[in-house]
């Protein structure tokens, strides 16, 4: 049995996407792209914690679930891209594609974001 999209009734959020160009402007601050709203999203807000002897780190604030069937558009994501959600700005950290079980195509995207 073939792996379905997530479920369309769960991606209830929309974000806002500035891709990270690389570059950064005259006074040394990163350069975005323009912004794009994607659709049927799914924020879910914690916070990811990672400890070792020493200190413990922020890992991540929130998770985004953006689904390659539902989710419209899916630009190609960058780290250090900004997305906005619910008035604030999030920091893309860490994008893990999921890909289905039995082909090589990507399912959904997990975004960590702090």
């Amino acid at each position: 049995m073939a792996a379905r999209p997530l479920p369309k009734r769960w991606l209830i959020h929309s974000i806002v996407y500035k891709g990270y160009t690389g570059q950064k402007d005259d006074w040394g601050k990163p350069k975005y792209d323009d912004p794009v709203t994607i659709e049927n999203v799914r924020v879910d807000t914690m916070t990811v914690f990672s400890r070792d002897t020493r200190q413990t780190k922020i890992q991540a604030d929130a998770v985004i679930f953006v689904d390659s069937t539902h989710s419209k558009p899916i630009p190609e994501f960058k780290e250090q891209s900004i997305i906005t959600f619910g008035g604030r700005d999030y920091v893309l950290q860490k994008i893990v594609p999921c890909y289905y079980p039995d082909r090589n195509e990507i399912h959904h995207y997990e975004l960590e974001v702090i």
